[in-house]
């Protein structure tokens, strides 16, 4: 009884220490601000652009124009994705 309890132990021990030596894979909040930007900077240039400098008059307008965005948006995920399966 007391060699399994030992056992055990020992088994637990070295577990914790595989634990503890192991890098976390956890990323702050902080750390994926830059693949964050790329992909915002893109919409806020546009809003920028399409709101202050060049005000589209009709309705059909403002929706072509948002294409835009959203292919950039599509673009910067796509990169992101390739980033991610790529660089690991």
């Amino acid at each position: 009884m007391v060699d399994q309890s030992d056992s055990r132990d020992q088994v637990l021990k070295e577990k914790f220490k595989i634990l503890i030596n192991e890098d976390n894979q956890i990323k702050k909040w902080y750390e994926g601000l830059l693949i964050k930007s790329l992909i915002l900077l893109p919409i806020v240039i546009f809003i920028i652009g399409l709101f202050i400098v060049n005000r589209p008059e009709r309705l059909i307008d403002v929706l072509l124009v948002s294409l835009y965005p959203l292919a950039l948006i599509s673009i910067g995920l796509i990169i992101l994705f390739v980033m991610r399966i790529y660089l690991r």
